[in-house]
C-alpha cells in the first residue's frame, strides 16, 4: 500500500500438513458492482454517480441488512463530510458508525442463505485539497477509496475498522466491476478496469471500463499525457504530466515489474494496468489495476507489487497489515536491490530498539499508538527482511514455490498469517519454522 514518508527516508538512505482454509465469508459477498459516474472539474472536483451492487448471502441465516464503507469520509473524520449517499427504496439507510465511514442499510426484504440480493444507490463525492490518495497531487484529482463498497462480514464477525492515516485498514472482497465515466473532454482518467471504449465528442469524454475481478474501484483524473506499452500480454498505460525522462523511466520500471512478478508469482489478474506518476506526497498507493506513484523506481515497483499482494491475494489490512506490505517491500527490494538494507542474520535489528517489542503481525491499531516511523521499521523493513531470511534458509526455488502456492490458493481470496505458516510447512516440511517465527517476531 502507501509507502509512508518514514519508509521513503529509510529507502533513500540505501541509494505437508493439510491445506490452509481460506477466510470464511459469513455475510454479503459481492458479485458485481455497476457504476455510472460523472466528474465535474470545477473547484476541487465533484464525482457523482449511481451504483448497483449484486451480492450473495454466504451466511447461515437470512440477511436483513448490509453495511457499506464510505471511506471518503475517513481522512477528515467526517469533518467535513465528503460523501453523501441516497439508498434507493424500498431499501433504507439506517445507522452510521465509525465517524460516518460505515453505513447500515436495511434491505427491502430478507435474503435467504445462498440467495442473491441487490442494492442501488446514488452518491456525491466532493474533492479534497490535500495531497493524498483521496485528494490532489498538483492539479490531478486522486480518487482512491471514494466509491462505496460492501463491508466484510467473515468468521471473525463484521469488520468495521476506522480509517488510518498512517497505513491501510481497507478490507474488501473481489467482484466484477463495470463503469461508465463522463468527464470534460480535455481531461483523462486512469481507472481500475480495462478500457472497453473511449471517445471524446464535443465537450465531453465518455469512458467505459470493466474487470472480471477486483476488490475496489479507484480513479485519477486530470490533464495528463497518456502513453502505452506492453509486458506479458498486459497493456500498461502511463499517465503523467512529467517530461520524457519520467515517461521513459516509469515505463521501463513498470514493464520490468510486470514481467518479473508474473514470472515469479503467477499471472497478473487483468489485461490492463494504469500507472499514474505524479508528485504524490507519499511514495505511492495502489488499487486494483491502478497505481499512484512518485517518479521513482522504488515507488513504481512497490505499488505494482501490490497487484499480487493485496490485489490478487487479499488480507484484512487492519488486522494483519504485514501480509501485503512486507510482501510488496520484499518484491521491490528484490528488483531494486540498492534500496535493500536487510541483514538476514538478524532481521529485526533493522527496527529501532524503541519499538522492537511490536510483533510483525501487529494490527494497525498498535502502530497508531506509536511514532509513524514504527510502521516503516516493522512492517516494511523488518517484514521484508524476515522473508529474505526465509529465502536464505529454504532456497530460491522453494521460496518461489511458496509464493506461487499462496498466489494459487488465495487468488482473489483472503490470506491470513496462519495460511503463510501452513504454506511454508508445505514447501519446506523439515524447516525449523518455530525458529523462523521467533526471528520474525510473529505473535502466532
Amino acid at each position: 500500500m502507501r509507502l509512508a514518508l518514514a519508509v521513503l527516508f529509510w529507502l533513500a538512505a540505501a541509494a505437508a500438513p493439510a491445506a490452509a482454509a481460506p477466510a470464511v465469508v459469513s455475510g454479503a459477498d459481492p458479485e458485481a458492482y455497476t457504476l455510472d459516474l460523472r466528474y465535474d472539474a470545477r473547484g476541487l472536483g465533484t464525482l457523482r454517480g449511481t451504483e448497483r451492487i449484486e451480492f450473495v448471502n454466504r451466511g447461515p441465516a437470512a440477511l436483513e441488512r448490509v453495511w457499506l464503507r464510505l471511506w471518503a469520509n475517513g481522512p477528515d473524520r467526517c469533518r467535513p463530510r465528503h460523501i453523501d449517499i441516497q439508498v434507493e427504496a424500498p431499501a433504507e439507510a439506517r445507522t452510521e458508525k465509525v465517524r460516518c465511514s460505515a453505513l447500515e442499510v436495511r434491505l427491502a426484504a430478507p435474503v435467504a442463505p445462498g440467495a442473491t440480493g441487490t442494492l442501488s444507490l446514488t452518491f456525491t463525492v466532493r474533492g479534497r485539497k490535500q495531497n493524498d490518495r483521496f485528494g490532489h497531487a498538483g492539479r490531478v484529482a486522486m480518487l482512491g477509496n471514494v466509491v462505496p463498497v460492501l463491508a466484510v462480514e467473515d468468521d471473525r464477525g463484521l469488520q468495521l475498522p476506522p480509517y488510518s492515516a498512517i497505513g491501510e485498514t481497507f478490507y474488501s472482497l473481489s467482484a466484477r466491476w463495470e463503469a461508465t465515466l463522463r468527464l470534460p473532454a480535455g481531461l483523462r482518467a486512469a481507472t481500475t478496469g480495462a478500457v472497453v471504449s473511449e471517445r471524446a465528442r464535443g465537450a465531453q469524454r465518455t469512458v467505459r471500463v470493466a474487470t472480471a475481478q477486483a476488490r475496489d474501484f479507484a480513479l485519477a483524473i486530470g490533464r495528463l499525457g497518456v502513453t502505452s506499452t506492453r509486458a506479458n500480454g498486459v497493456r500498461i498505460r502511463l499517465f503523467t504530466n512529467g517530461g520524457p525522462r519520467v515517461v521513459r523511466g516509469a515505463s521501463r520500471d513498470a514493464r520490468r515489474a510486470v514481467k518479473s512478478f508474473s514470472r515469479r508469482y503467477g499471472p497478473y489478474g487483468s489485461t490492463e494496468l494504469d500507472v499514474v506518476v505524479v508528485p504524490f506526497r507519499y511514495g505511492g498507493m495502489e488499487y486494483p489495476e491502478l497505481v499512484f506513484a512518485r517518479p521513482a523506481d522504488v515507488a513504481v515497483v512497490h505499488e505494482i507489487a501490490h497487484q499480487w499482494w493485496y490485489g490478487l491475494v487479499g488480507d484484512d489490512q487492519s488486522r494483519e497489515p504485514w501480509l501485503d506490505e512486507s510482501f510488496a517491500t520484499y518484491s521491490h527490494e528484490w528488483l531494486v536491490p540498492n534500496a535493500n538494507l536487510c541483514r538476514p542474520d538478524r532481521p529485526y535489528s533493522i527496527v529501532n530498539p524503541k519499538w522492537r517489542d511490536i510483533p510483525l503481525d501487529a494490527p494497525i491499531a498498535r502502530f497508531e499508538r506509536s511514532p509513524e516511523a514504527a510502521i516503516g521499521d516493522v512492517i516494511y523493513a523488518a517484514g521484508s527482511c524476515v522473508l529474505q531470511r526465509l529465502e536464505r534458509d529454504i532456497g530460491r526455488a522453494r521460496m518461489t514455490a511458496f509464493f506461487q502456492l499462496l498466489q494459487t490458493r488465495f487468488r482473489f481470496g483472503v490470506m491470513r498469517t496462519s495460511d503463510v505458516l501452513d504454506a511454508i510447512r508445505e514447501v519446506a516440511p523439515t524447516y525449523d519454522l518455530a525458529r523462523w517465527q521467533r526471528l520474525a517476531h510473529l505473535s502466532h
